[in-house]
This record gives structure tokens, C-alpha cells and sequence, in this order.
């Protein structure tokens, strides 16, 4: 098992770092708030320099960079506090496009590695948590077609996109439907989410899609789900490793820099100690998410699979631990806006809700470790 990065993943790390501080350096004032880099501008550049969708197959308009090189994309856009959309953009629809056979998915594809979020995914429903693989959205023959009835919710990405890919489940079992966003009979309504992120409500009412409409047939699709999130998990999890590591630099800073009584906060030793083991926390999620990406360089196997769970359970508890006492131990300055230092713990927050709470993980993780 490889931990080291190599050469060639050094410097992309490298890179992607110039990359993020220069747009973070460059983003637009605004009093009362942290400066964020504008997301569409942030995506363009790193799919200038041919990272955003590096992870992707050739053939889908990527380098074949597999889970390490989305490690380090996810790890790095982890430390800056911005809405980037690479798991609800990029990572999940990908993972279903590049899996279908037809050209226009990977067209699709293609354009998602420039940048572009031409498509998000709408598979969780009201009311069933984490299930993915029993929806009650229904897919009804229509002559050549197909009707879709259904709501879908917490739907990443959805306020822009062009295209949904909706799960339902018609008489021979779950599909995946490519649906226009502009489709009649489909209504979107977005909302905020407290780390300034947008989210979407889907309501199809019989929206009326053609044969051709179905991305991932009734045999597929929901391996295919599985498939897709377990990759999605695996870079939320790179994503709050760095957003702990930001988080733990930021008041490293701080804590040179603030003094009480004549001398800096960090001579206290009470301090060094709380700040030397969230260190040693962040060095344990660190071998964690490292070891996901080995074992899904290999496949979605069941190893695969129970390593992400660990790494995700891992890092919702740490990224929630380092988030809070980071806050701490900057003081009342920390619940402030302008500051950023909350906008860590929010997006832990919001992670751990949509993709799953560190409880949900852990029973993932016994049944995985159960079945072997």
C-alpha cells in the first residue's frame, strides 16, 4: 500500500495550491464576509490546467486520474471556503455518465471536465434519508416513453443544471432517466443551506421522457447508485481533511499572533496541548482517507467500500471537532462571519446530512466487515 505521493502527484498538488491561494488572493471583498472565490471562475481555471475532471477516463474527457488524483483535487478545494460543486457537479453525475454506453452521456461527461455543470443528479426523496435503492418516484410505460412521477430532494447543483439524472422504479426494477431541466411537467425549486451552498426540490408530475431517455437500465441501476456515491463519500471525506487541515493552520496563526498579558497565546501550554492532538486527529484521517484511495484505485470492491465507510466516519467526527475547537480557541472573533473560520464546521454539517451521518457510516462499515 502506497502512502507517499509520488512526483507526479506532488506537483499537481502543488499546482492546484498556487492555483486556489492566487483566486482566493483575487476574490472580491465584501464587508461582514470571508472572501470566496466566485465557484464558475474557480472550475474554468483548474479545468484550464486540466484538473477538474483529471479524475475522469479519457474517453469521457478526462486523464484516467482515479481516486488519488480526486483525493488531491477534493483535499484541495477543502481548504478554501468556497461552493466549488465538485461532488454534486462532477464526481457523482460522472460516475453515472462514464458508466453508460451512449456517446451523448459522455458528451455530457466531457463537459463536465471543462468546468461546466451541465447535469445533476436527483435520486434522495423526502423522508428516506440515505436509501437510495427504493425510490418511490415512478416510471410509467408511455407508448414509446416513459411518465415520471415523483419528488426528489436535496438535489446538489440543481438550481443550474441542464439535464437531471432522475431515479425511478417502473415494472422491471430501478432505472436511471436523463431528464431536460426545462421538461414539461418538472418543477425545481431551489434553497439555501447555512454553508452558502444552493439546493434543489424536484417535483416531476407525469413529465414525459422518450425511450432513449433511460441512462442506466433496471439491472444496473442501482449498482450503479452504489457505485457512485461510494465515490462521492470517499471525496467529501478528502474534501473535510482539508478543510481540517485550513481549519487547524488558521488558528495556528492565530495563536502566534494574538497576544494576552504581553506574550502570544501559543506560549500557553494548555493550548499546545489542545492544538498537538488535533494534529494527531488530522494524521489519523489522513492515513484514513489515503488508504480509501488504495483500495478504490483497485476497484469497487468490498474492501473498497468498508475503507471509505471508515474514512467518512472518521472524517465527520473530526471535521466537527476541529471545526468547533477552532472556533474555541479563536475566541468570540471565531463565530464571526468575516472571520470564515465557521464556515469548517458548517460544511461538516451539511456533508454529513446529505451524504450521511457518522452513525449511518459505522453500521455501513460493521455490515461490510460482517459480509467479508
Amino acid at each position: 500500500m502506497r502512502f507517499a505521493a509520488d512526483e507526479d502527484e506532488v506537483m499537481i498538488e502543488d499546482m492546484l495550491d498556487r492555483a486556489l491561494q492566487n483566486a482566493r488572493n483575487a476574490a472580491e471583498r465584501v464587508d461582514g464576509y470571508a472572501p470566496r472565490p466566485d465557484a464558475a471562475a474557480l472550475r474554468v481555471q483548474l479545468a484550464e490546467l486540466g484538473l477538474w475532471g483529471a479524475w475522469l477516463p479519457e474517453a469521457a474527457g478526462g486523464f484516467d486520474g482515479g481516486p488519488r488524483l480526486l483525493m488531491t483535487l477534493a483535499r484541495g478545494l477543502g481548504r478554501v471556503p468556497t461552493h466549488h460543486g465538485l461532488i454534486g457537479g462532477c464526481v457523482i453525475p460522472g460516475a453515472l455518465l462514464t458508466r453508460s454506453a451512449r456517446e451523448d452521456a459522455h458528451d455530457l461527461a466531457a463537459r463536465m471536465a471543462k468546468g461546466e455543470i451541465p447535469v445533476a443528479v436527483a435520486v434522495m426523496e423526502p423522508g428516506a434519508r440515505w436509501t437510495r435503492d427504493s425510490p418511490t418516484t415512478r416510471a410509467e410505460g408511455d407508448g414509446s416513453g416513459y411518465r415520471l412521477t415523483g419528488i426528489k430532494s436535496h438535489v446538489a447543483e440543481g438550481g443550474t443544471a441542464e439535464h437531471f439524472v432522475v431515479s425511478a422504479r417502473d415494472e422491471d426494477g430501478l432505472s436511471l432517466f436523463l431528464v431536460p431541466a426545462d421538461a414539461e411537467g418538472l418543477t425545481v425549486s431551489t434553497y439555501p443551506a447555512t454553508d452558502g451552498t444552493t439546493w434543489a426540490m424536484v417535483r416531476a408530475d407525469g413529465v414525459r421522457v422518450g425511450s432513449s431517455a433511460r441512462l442506466i437500465g433496471p439491472g444496473d441501476g442501482a449498482a450503479a447508485l452504489d457505485k457512485a456515491f461510494t465515490l462521492a463519500v470517499f471525496t467529501a471525506a478528502a474534501e473535510l481533511l482539508g478543510s481540517c487541515e485550513a481549519a487547524l493552520a488558521q488558528t495556528l496563526d492565530y495563536l502566534r499572533t494574538r497576544e494576552q498579558f504581553g506574550k502570544p497565546l501559543s506560549t500557553k501550554q494548555a493550548l499546545q496541548f489542545r492544538a498537538a492532538d488535533l494534529h494527531a486527529d488530522i494524521e489519523m484521517l489522513r492515513s484514513q482517507v489515503l488508504g480509501a484511495a488504495n483500495a478504490l484505485s483497485s476497484g469497487y470492491t468490498r474492501r473498497a467500500r468498508s475503507d471509505v465507510a471508515a474514512a467518512m466516519t472518521l472524517a465527520i467526527q473530526t471535521g466537527d471537532l476541529v471545526g468547533r475547537e477552532a472556533i474555541h480557541l479563536h475566541g468570540a472573533i471565531g463565530m464571526t462571519r468575516e472571520l470564515g473560520i465557521g464556515y469548517h464546521l458548517l460544511r461538516a454539517d451539511i456533508l454529513s446530512r446529505w451524504l450521511g451521518s457518522a452513525e449511518h457510516f459505522r453500521e455501513r462499515f460493521m455490515a461490510e466487515e460482517a459480509a467479508a
